[in-house]
């Protein structure tokens, strides 16, 4: 009877060791899983699409680059509609029938970018709210395949919360053309008073 009693023991013992010895392989599995993911995250190519402003130039552009750690291959860009450089009309103008948004870039390089100007933030801002050429919002889709994983990416371009923004501005830039009007006022009065620099 004793023996039976303590076999009983010994076996809900082991079960309970059984049991606790499974939940900290599933908890391993899962630590593995979430740093596999991890892994993947920090290691993968991320293709951006943004909008930007250079110094001291109104003219909008777009950026198109990988800012991840590998490359990103069989990428395949589209624009959902049609853009017109400057609000140039023609299929020579539109961004929608160039060659990055047509054929599939085999890879991606990490830091590779393509940049393409858009349009003056004047001429973009005086038009109506979504002007055929010149849209104020669109999007950019991204597919592209890394480590046998496909992703698709919406880039949303939104210049409309640069309406009535300041242009960005470089401060050597500023110092270095009021040197350049100071120069050219005294090159204007130095000729129409050369004498005064003779004495």
């Amino acid at each position: 009877m004793i023996i039976e009693a303590l076999t009983a023991v010994l076996v809900l013992i082991t079960g309970f060791y059984a049991l606790i010895t499974f939940r900290i392989l599933c908890v391993n599995e899962k630590v593995v899983d979430v740093m596999r993911e991890q892994a993947l995250a920090t290691s993968r190519p991320y293709v951006v699409v943004i909008p930007f402003l250079e110094l001291d130039n109104p003219i909008f552009y777009i950026r198109i680059t990988n800012t991840g750690k590998t490359a990103a291959t069989n990428l395949r860009l589209t624009i959902d509609r049609s853009f017109q450089q400057f609000g140039n009309l023609g299929a020579a103008h539109d961004l929608s029938t160039y060659v990055a948004f047509n054929q599939t870039i085999n890879s991606f390089p990490p830091g590779a970018e393509i940049i393409f100007p858009l349009a003056e933030g004047t001429k973009v801002f005086s038009q109506g709210e979504e002007e055929s050429e010149l849209p104020r919002t669109f999007s950019i889709i991204a597919e592209y395949d890394f480590v046998n994983k496909h992703v698709a990416e919406i880039n949303q371009i939104d210049r409309r919360p640069y309406l009535k923004a300041g242009i960005p501005q470089d401060a050597y830039v500023r110092k270095l053309e009021s040197i350049r009007k100071s120069l050219e006022t005294l090159a204007t009065h130095a000729k129409t008073h050369p004498n005064s620099y003779l004495k």
